[in-house]
């Protein structure tokens, strides 16, 4: 046996009390046809790639649907994040969304 300590570590319990309070997604729009999504990225996950196919999946269902692609909201990570977070709020009731894709990477 050696002389030194074997080291010591701090557990999480992975069933521990909830720190958020579990609340109802909001009901989903059941017909996007005549609707406006607004596209959100964070330019980190491949939103370049992934958008476009996305855009094509919902305009196979939904015809009518309408997109504002994510270059007219702006990056809302990095150093103008705080710029670019104040605004969207704004922006969406420019652009009349009824609905948004975020798309977070990480």
């Amino acid at each position: 046996m050696s002389d030194q300590q074997e080291p010591k570590y701090d557990v999480v319990w992975p069933i521990s009390k909830r720190a958020v309070k579990k609340t109802l997604a909001a009901k989903r729009i059941p017909d996007l046809n005549g609707k406006v999504i607004v596209e959100l990225w964070d330019v980190i996950f491949r939103g370049e790639v992934i958008y476009p196919l996305v855009r094509e999946y919902i305009k196979k269902r939904f015809p009518n649907v309408q997109f504002v692609p994510y270059t007219e909201i702006g990056n809302f990570h990095g150093a103008r994040e705080h710029q670019v977070t104040a605004t969207i709020a704004d922006k969406l009731k420019h652009f009349k969304a009824d609905a948004a894709i975020v798309g977070i990477g990480a």
